[in-house]
Order: C-alpha cells, then structure tokens, then sequence
C-alpha cells in the first residue's frame, strides 16, 4: 500500500516539474514512462471496441431541484435521469458530477457543490447520510445493468462566470490563476472571465491531481476530459490573440500524465481505466484552442474520441477517418444547444424530434461508433431508444442537412473561428 502511494505522489512531484512552462524550466523535460504490460494493453483495447449505441452525458444536475415530499433515497436519485434508461439504446453513462472544483461526489482534493447551492448540497449530504454519494451511484447502477461509468471533467467549465454560487474556493483564493477579473471584459473567450488559464503550471498541475483523485477513489471504466465545456484554456484566446504550438504542447503533456497515471492504475485494478474527450471536430479549431488531438491520437493518449458540441464545422467522414486510422472509435456528439437551438430553422416546431434524427442518421452514415447525447437528460425520451440504431433511423422521416450552430458564437469564443466551417452554417 505504501509503495503505491509512494508511486503516486512521485508521479504528482514529476508531474509538476515536467509542466513547468516557459520561463521555468529552461530545458523541456521528458514525459513520464508509461509502462502498460502487453496483457494489460490487449484488454485496454478490448474495452476499447466495447459497443455503444448510446453514450450519455449527465451533466449532475440530478442531485439538484429536489421536490417538496420526495424522498431522498437512492431509489429516487436514480429515478430521476438513470434507472428507466434499462432497456434503452444507452449503454454507457458519462456522469459530470459537477462544475471545476464543486463536486457531489467525496474527495479530499475538491470542494463539496453546494456553497451557495442549497439544492445540490442537501442531495449530497442525504446521500453522504445513506453511505455512499452520486458517483458511487451512478457507478454502481451502470455495472448492474451492463453499461460502462466513466467521470465526466468538465475541464474548464466557466457557469462561475455569471453565478458566484459555483465559484469554488480554489479560484477565490488564486486569483491569479484565471484569464481575468470579475467584470473585466473580453472580445473572445467566450468573454469568461472564470476560466483557469492552463497557460498556468499549478492550474494544469490542478487538473491533474482533480482526475487522480476521482481515478484512485472510484471503480469507473474510464475518465472523460471534456473539452467543449467551455472550449478557452489560454490567455491569449481571450484578447483574439494566437495560441501556439507550445501552448499545445502543454496540453499534451498534460495528456501524457493522464495516460501514465491511468495505465498505473489500470495495472495495479486488473483492468482497464480508459481516456475519452469531447473536442471541436476541426482540428484546425481544436489546435487554435490549444488542443492538438490528432497528436494525442498518435501517441495512444486518448481511446474514445466525440466530436462536436456548440458548434458542428466539418463534415463526420472527416473525424471518422482521423480516429479510425489510430484505432480510435469515433462518437457523435448530439447537444440540445446546437441541434434544437432557437437558431436552426425547425428547432422551435411542436415536434423536433426529425432534427435530431436527421443529425444522428448523417452521422451513422458517415460510419461513427455511436451518438453521444448532450443536454438531453429525461430517461424516457424516445432519443435514447432510436438514435442508438440506423436501421430505425433510416425509416423516420428527417431532414438529411448538417446543423453548424451559431456563425456568430463561433466568433465570439474563438476570433475567426467561423472560418473553419466547411459545411454549410445553418
């Protein structure tokens, strides 16, 4: 037991230097070893190509807006976005249990949500009070009925922007560490004033240490590094600025930590930990937010790869081809923010159900491994029973057409971002 803690807080002390930055550390340090065993790559690949029709995220907000009389039980939690998902196309649950630092689930590393959230702090304590929390839940839940759990990251989420509420401690007590100020204005970025700037070596040491400690704590397949919630990681963006090849750089040393550490622990549990993110599916986009993927995807960093989330810019066949030829399955993200915005022609029709149906059909025929849902949380909607199947969806009337999203919100994150779209805006 001493040797693995020995282990981890070394890799913690390696970590940090070999992220030092610019300025730094002169010299650029070598990424960590990874020793991944032949057995243990050949079932990391086996889970790899486990089916999912359905992958789908639940953004936490289960453990919120408790009604008067309900009970708090575990019972009730699950009914609420998980338990009647038994039976439907969904086979895998990617929970986010929170937003950067406030989490319902237990940590010694991270803040307890509720601060200010009455309604997210009294469902974590009920839980806490029943001897487990959301996470466990969840966890436990998707393994009883044959679905795979990962933890969600959401690894710049910036709802703390325009609600003090969610602004953890961490970010109160190191200022210093976000892109700006409370009322300090930006052209790009979103205008995020919240973010944490992974420019920063303690922000991604941070990150770092918040996926560990979720990795070592809890019997989940794997961790998601969502990169859509919010898509702004350097400085730079914010003032319409370049971000460069070394600022992706460290975010792919990031990476390679992550990966050292999941295959460490994949070791010593006997089964695979794997890596999905959720990322703009323009590599062109994605590298001018720092994000060099199709670099994470050469050195085996990443296992699931999803693309798409406020904004569509590329035709599916495209990310399809760049995962397949690393081995990597490909999913489809479908978010209501984009598909069903009040922006698209359609989206504010009594029946929105072809816009969804059209969008997963495309995407299918462009040969993804699966739809991803995003914003879509009650259980017994019939999009976890159809858009899992191409068979189903190519009986159903739907408009065959690409939904881009937002020219303007493509701008207002990233400065020229609408440039990279190649289908059609809608």
């Amino acid at each position: 037991m001493m040797s693995r803690y020995f282990s981890i807080v070394l890799m913690s002390v390696w970590f940090f230097c070999t992220l030092a930055g610019p300025g730094v550390a002169k010299e650029p340090k070598a990424a960590p070893v990874v020793k991944e065993s032949e057995a243990a790559r050949v079932a990391r690949k086996e889970a790899v190509n486990r089916k999912r029709r359905i992958i789908m995220n639940n953004d936490g907000n289960d453990a919120r807006g408790i009604k008067e009389g309900e009970e708090k039980t575990v019972a009730s939690f699950l009914e609420r976005r998980t338990s009647p998902l038994v039976g439907s196309q969904v086979e895998a649950i990617f929970y986010c249990s929170g937003v950067f630092n406030l989490y319902t689930h237990k940590s010694e590393e991270t803040e307890l949500r509720g601060h200010g959230d009455k309604e997210a702090l009294d469902w974590a304590w009920e839980l806490t009070k029943l001897g487990t929390d959301s996470l466990t839940v969840i966890t436990n839940f998707a393994h009883e009925n044959g679905m795979e759990a990962f933890w969600s990251m959401r690894m710049n989420d910036t709802h703390d922007s325009g609600d003090d509420a969610l602004l953890c401690r961490w970010k109160q007590e190191h200022p210093d560490y976000l892109m700006g100020r409370k009322g300090d204005k930006f052209p790009h970025g979103g205008g995020r004033w919240s973010a944490g700037d992974y420019g920063i070596p303690e922000v991604r040491e941070k990150v770092f240490r918040i996926l560990r400690d979720v990795a070592t704590r809890y019997d989940i397949d794997g961790l998601e590094l969502d990169f859509y919630r919010h898509p702004v990681y350097f400085k730079p963006q914010m003032t319409g600025d370049p971000v460069t090849q070394e600022h992706c750089d460290m975010m792919t040393e990031l990476l390679r930590h992550v990966r050292a550490m999941t295959v460490e622990i994949a070791e010593k549990r006997g089964r695979p930990m794997l890596i999905a993110v959720r990322v703009p599916d323009s590599t062109g986009f994605a590298r001018a937010i720092g994000l060099d993927y199709e670099q994470w995807l050469k050195e085996d960093l990443i296992d699931i790869l999803t693309g798409t989330g406020y904004f569509h810019f590329e035709p599916w066949e495209n990310l399809v081809n760049l995962g397949h030829q690393y081995g990597v399955p490909v999913y489809a993200c479908l978010s209501g923010s984009r598909v069903v915005s009040s922006k698209n022609p359609g989206a504010g029709s009594p029946d929105k159900m072809p816009l969804w149906h059209g969008e997963a059909a495309q995407a299918w025929q462009a040969g993804v491994d699966g739809i991803y849902t995003f914003n879509v949380f009650n259980p017994r909607d019939e999009l976890f029973r159809t858009l899992g199947s191409p068979e189903t969806l190519m009986e159903l009337p739907a408009p065959h057409k690409a939904i881009t999203g937002e020219k303007k919100a493509m701008e207002r994150w990233l400065k020229g971002g609408s440039s990279f779209v190649t289908l059609p805006v809608q």
